[in-house]
């Protein structure tokens, strides 16, 4: 860890100096000298400096902005998710109502069948009982 520091310290402090050298080397071509050299390099170095506070802020503002879409957006896939599962709960319920209605209806029919058989059935009994009522009549009137 402490090599990585001093590595990292080297690399920050020989790219101020490279700066620092081109700095230099840029205003002495401007034909800056002395006091008026240093005081241009300061400038120069305060103006990178808030250009780079600009640029962290901007970046600072646009991480900020990202993570409040992505909140956003999950929020928003949250609320659809939700929605779906209500959404699909609904259904199950109708097919489920659904179901119990076929179930009634095929019962109802059932018994209506059921009925119709009796009812049938009893219409059998009866008209035998009729044949038989006059059998027994035609056989009494033979006998007499």
């Amino acid at each position: 860890m402490a090599n990585f520091l001093i590595a990292t310290c080297w690399v920050t402090m020989s790219t101020a100096i490279e700066q620092l050298r081109e700095l230099r080397e840029i205003g002495e071509v401007m034909g800056l000298k002395g006091s008026e050299l240093m005081e241009w390099v300061r400038e120069q170095q305060a103006v990178e400096k808030e250009i780079k506070e600009y640029e962290r802020e901007d970046k600072e503002m646009e991480d900020t902005l990202l993570e409040k879409q992505r909140l956003f957006e999950i929020e928003q896939k949250a609320k659809e998710n939700e929605r779906k599962e209500k959404e699909d709960e609904r259904l199950k319920e109708m097919r489920l109502i659904e179901v119990e209605r076929a179930k009634l209806q095929l019962e109802r029919e059932e018994k209506a069948r059921q009925e119709k058989e009796k009812e049938r059935q009893l219409e059998l009994e009866r008209e035998e009982k009729e044949r038989q009522e006059k059998e027994k009549e035609k056989e009494e009137a033979r006998q007499e």
